[in-house]
């Protein structure tokens, strides 16, 4: 994809060859008058996840920001209205406690970006003629980048609920055995005591085990035979939900319960592949479909029934708005939107306990008013300590994790081992 405006061909390069600050300046100087962007735009570049292929898609991490966005709101609503002892009329019932409630959806948002991200390199090897992605060093990317964050999280969260909290190390060791092989909820049917947003990540590694199964859909040559595979078999998922998924059954707390967003990521790599040849053109129209349908998904969202079967195809055009409409690519490729939402695998991780800890000494700040507005003072002071720890810990533990090599060059071995499979089959091995 092709760099749009100054602003985001210095975030690429930033990102890209790790320039240090004076360098950029002075490359600069004469194209951008204000020194004080190209100050934000490495800064925001040194604290954005590295990409060991060199690729950047802007709009993806901006989308991750809205999702971790949402489960943010989610769980702060979900403490202040359970554990605030300040009583505020009408908390359940204000349109911020409202729009909060349905912020458990953003998980089904990280869903399709999963499905778009590691559905590229397979799709650009079946329709471009890309190298083939290896098995083995697809595998294994996903071993060396998502486990030690992981691991690192439940044993800590292990060690303060035994230490901090005065649970049972007998009780729980159990649950974080199940927990680190990612089979909490297929044992116990529900989310893990240790560490419970691992929940939908035992989805992600459900997904992550059938991808090169299921991007076989790819391989079909006719384009409008591909396309109306993917949509049936979003349709035959949705209807075998309804007919057979219990909701809240060990089904529901598998990839069985949340296929259809997966498709929904494949689909629009499929388009971005073969319709949009990497570089979408961007039209007024999609601006549109942005401006409605952001606030309609905050609407469908309070129904079930309209949830089931519209959430998917209203995620879908929200993306394709993302990098179709002018203001979509301008707000989804801010470089602090991105950076923020580059580091959602960290925030994820640990933000309930942030929101807990913090949240406690700052949830009788209050002036008085409606929930909103007690609502947005604890979003501001909870949050900047959200950004700040969760970044810490994004900086210290998970960054390093995403040099593709890090591994080997801790036990000393020559980095030169692994090498390319191609641009674009490279995508996922950076995620």
């Amino acid at each position: 994809m092709q760099p749009r405006g100054e602003s985001r061909s210095l975030l690429l390069a930033t990102k890209r060859f790790s320039l240090p600050l004076s360098t950029v300046l002075s490359r600069n100087q004469r194209r951008t008058p204000s020194r004080y962007a190209l100050v934000v735009n490495w800064l925001a570049a040194q604290l954005s996840r590295e990409t060991s292929s060199g690729r950047f898609i802007p709009e993806m991490d901006g989308l991750r920001f809205v999702a971790i966005a949402m489960v943010i709101l989610f769980h702060l609503n979900g403490y202040l209205t359970a554990k605030t002892p300040l009583q505020v009329a009408g908390t359940h019932s204000t349109w911020v406690a409202q729009m909060a409630q349905v912020g458990f959806h953003g998980v089904e948002l990280f869903f399709v970006i999963s499905g778009f991200i590691l559905g590229l390199p397979f799709a650009a090897h079946h329709l471009n003629g890309a190298t083939p992605v290896s098995l083995r060093k697809y595998y294994l990317r996903r071993l060396t980048r998502l486990e030690p964050p992981f691991f690192v999280t439940a044993l800590g969260l292990f060690v303060l609920a035994v230490w901090g909290q005065g649970r049972t190390a007998a009780a729980l060791l159990p649950h974080l055995a199940a927990s680190l092989f990612y089979l909490h909820n297929l044992i116990y049917g529900s989310a893990s005591s240790v560490i419970g947003v691992a929940w939908s990540l035992e989805i992600e590694v459900q997904f992550y085990l059938l991808v090169p199964l299921l991007t076989l859909l790819f391989a079909i040559r006719r384009r409008w035979l591909r396309r109306l595979s993917v949509l049936g078999l979003i349709l035959v998922t949705l209807s075998a939900q309804s007919l057979f998924v219990e909701q809240g059954g060990r089904a529901s707390l598998s990839i069985l319960g949340y296929l259809q967003f997966f498709l929904a990521g494949f689909l629009l790599a499929d388009i971005f592949l073969a319709d949009w040849k990497e570089s979408p053109q961007p039209s007024v129209h999609w601006d549109i479909v942005s401006l409605l349908g952001w606030p309609l998904m905050f609407f469908i969202l309070r129904s079930d029934v309209i949830t089931h079967w519209t959430f998917v195809l209203l995620i879908f055009l929200l993306y394709s708005a993302a990098f179709r409409g002018h203001l979509g690519r301008r707000i989804f490729s801010n470089p602090w939107i991105t950076a923020i939402g580059g580091m959602c695998y960290s925030i994820y991780l640990i933000h309930y306990e942030v929101i807990s800890a913090v949240a406690r000494f700052t949830d009788r700040i209050h002036p008085g008013g409606p929930y909103w507005v007690y609502f947005f003072i604890q979003l501001v002071l909870v949050g900047s300590a959200i950004l700040l720890i969760c970044g810490l810990y994004f900086v210290l533990l998970e960054k390093p994790c995403m040099r593709r090599d890090w591994w080997q060059r801790m036990w000393g071995y020559s980095p030169g081992e692994i090498c390319s499979t191609g641009p674009l089959a490279q995508i996922s091995a950076a995620e």
